[in-house]
């Protein structure tokens, strides 16, 4: 892609941005961990907000002319969006995984792309839990563990259950795995041809993750994004 369509293509998100929700749960603090009674309040309130972040996203979606719905159906066009669109989303460097951890700074200005990815996720999630049956929503409360608040997702919504390759039956970020697609994303923009050559870059590896996780029985061959997101 050449750098006016990326200089479009980034106008067009910036124009289009502005006007979409902000996830903001009711506790976030950067400075202290979450107690579990406040990882528990933010977890009722993303299981509240779910079918409504479903509908910005699907509304949002639609004025690229992407339909959203949960059926393998839709997924081609979701991977195509989020190939070419997915890097205008995050900025470079700043505070962003804080941000992402800790809703801090908050999902406005410069990080309101976030909002967008954190809403693919919860698409990502609920395909995967509609489709395989061993999976489903829950938080990440921790293991208990010295410094187990430093794992990543910690506080967060994630899926549990999985039998794949690196997640074994304990939490997975879900979030966390579709940010790596648009960090990728990023970098394609960044850096063009300059990046290396890998399936992770490639259009479609989205979609193949995505029906990865949701089989139940998965094969023992393993998606390259999927060891690369678990490594």
């Amino acid at each position: 892609m050449g750098f006016i369509s990326k200089m479009i293509d980034r106008r067009r998100i910036r124009k289009t941005l502005p006007d979409y929700p902000v996830y903001s749960p009711p506790f976030h603090d950067s400075e202290a961990v979450l107690a579990k009674r406040e990882i528990k309040a933010n977890y009722d309130y993303f299981l509240e907000q779910k079918a409504r972040r479903l509908e910005y996203l699907t509304s949002y979606l639609r004025s690229f002319s992407v339909d959203l719905s949960l059926s393998p159906e839709a997924l081609p066009a979701l991977d195509g969006w989020f190939y070419r669109y997915g890097g205008h989303l995050i900025p470079d460097g700043g505070e962003l995984i804080d941000s992402m951890q800790d809703y801090e700074p908050a999902w406005t200005g410069e990080y309101h792309g976030v909002n967008i990815v954190h809403d693919i996720s919860i698409f990502a999630g609920d395909y995967i839990v509609l489709k395989n049956h061993n999976v489903r929503w829950h938080v990440n409360y921790g293991d208990g563990t010295r410094r187990d608040y430093d794992e990543t997702g910690f506080g967060q919504p994630c899926l549990v259950g999985l039998r794949h390759v690196g997640c074994g039956v304990g939490n997975c970020s879900i979030f966390h795995g579709v940010y790596d697609f648009s960090d990728a994303a990023r970098w394609r923009l960044k850096e063009g041809d300059r990046v290396p050559k890998s399936k992770f870059f490639e259009p479609g590896e989205f979609v193949r993750r995505l029906e990865y996780l949701a089989n139940p029985n998965p094969p023992t061959v393993v998606p390259f994004s999927q060891l690369t997101m678990d490594d």
